[in-house]
């Protein structure tokens, strides 16, 4: 994904440092850059997350909203008649890399959008999507993840999982009220109303159980998380693995085309995926109570009639 061009001794060098355990940095393999995360930063959503990894202006930025709709339920649509669904979207900005520009960023877009609906569009994603359901066979919740990608300095899967994983778990969902009423013959009909309320709203259930996903990248005979952008225009391939938080491993996806990882690299790969997201379980946590702390002390905040902008 790097559109960087590096000189053979640059090269090299970022093999060579990560063949022997060190990266340029002065980062461990699987240590990850800081990580800022904020939600509620669309008010027209009805959940937003906003996550950048590494510092301003030399990091990945991901934006993600999410629009409950309510849809009603059809067999071709290929979902469940007792479940709602979750329906992806990824659209690299022209002006986060030179790549994107033009067509160059569609066949990105529809990689990342496979790979979010792998990891969030199934039981695989801890999430009850049969609470999604409002009358069987009638009416059902669609969650649209819409992802807009401002900012690529490497690492950009994993920020992607980060920060949807966040607007899902900000997502909040009107009450609906289900009732039987007896039609011109007398035959009962459910019939619903979504209750029209900012304060009477419902979340997600299940979200605590959703994976987190660690992306890791070949670099000569070794591999790191969360590459530079450096360290990306160099690897041959990338794995990325979700895990859930029981530690399992519920969805891998295989990017890079160069090479291809033997099982002995492999089998490590899927060792260092739980030691790694067992960490990051524990950061991410840390990271959303404090957001979430951050956008109710916003709310609370009277308001002066002016707007500032405060960069993020």
């Amino acid at each position: 994904m790097a559109s960087l061009t590096l000189s053979p001794a640059e090269h090299d060098f970022i093999t060579r440092g990560v063949e022997s355990g060190f990266r340029s940095d002065g980062r461990g393999s699987l240590d990850r850059r800081e990580v800022t995360l904020r939600i509620g930063m669309i008010s027209q959503a009805n959940g937003s997350a906003r996550c950048r990894v590494g510092n301003l202006g030399v990091g990945t930025d991901i934006l993600v909203g999410i629009k409950a709709e309510v849809n009603p339920w059809s067999p071709s649509d290929g979902v469940p008649e007792n479940s709602g669904t979750i329906v992806c979207n990824v659209d690299c900005s022209p002006s986060a890399a030179q790549e994107f520009e033009g067509r160059g960023g569609e066949e990105l877009n529809v990689e990342l959008t496979q790979l979010l609906d792998r990891i969030f569009n199934g039981p695989q994603s801890g999430i009850d999507l049969e609470k999604l359901c409002i009358i069987p066979k009638q009416a059902y919740w669609i969650l649209h993840v819409d992802v807009l990608v401002l900012d690529v300095k490497g690492g950009i899967v994993d920020a992607l999982v980060w920060a949807t994983r966040a607007a899902l778990m900000s997502t909040r969902l009107p009450r609906v009220v289900v009732e039987s009423i007896p039609d011109e013959n007398g035959v009962m009909q459910a019939e619903f109303d979504v209750v029209d309320d900012p304060e009477d709203m419902t979340e997600l259930v299940g979200v605590e159980n959703m994976p987190i996903a660690v992306t890791f990248f070949q670099i000569g005979r070794r591999f790191v998380v969360d590459p530079s952008e450096q360290e990306e225009a160099v690897s041959q391939a990338r794995m990325t693995v979700a895990v859930s938080p029981g530690m399992d491993i519920c969805a891998m996806q295989k990017g890079g085309v160069l090479r291809g990882f033997s099982p002995a690299l492999l089998a490590e790969i899927m060792q260092s995926a739980q030691t790694v997201a067992s960490e990051e379980f524990e950061r991410f946590k840390n990271l959303y109570s404090e957001a979430r702390s951050q956008t109710l002390d916003q709310m609370d905040e009277p308001s002066t009639g002016s707007t500032f902008l405060v960069p993020f």
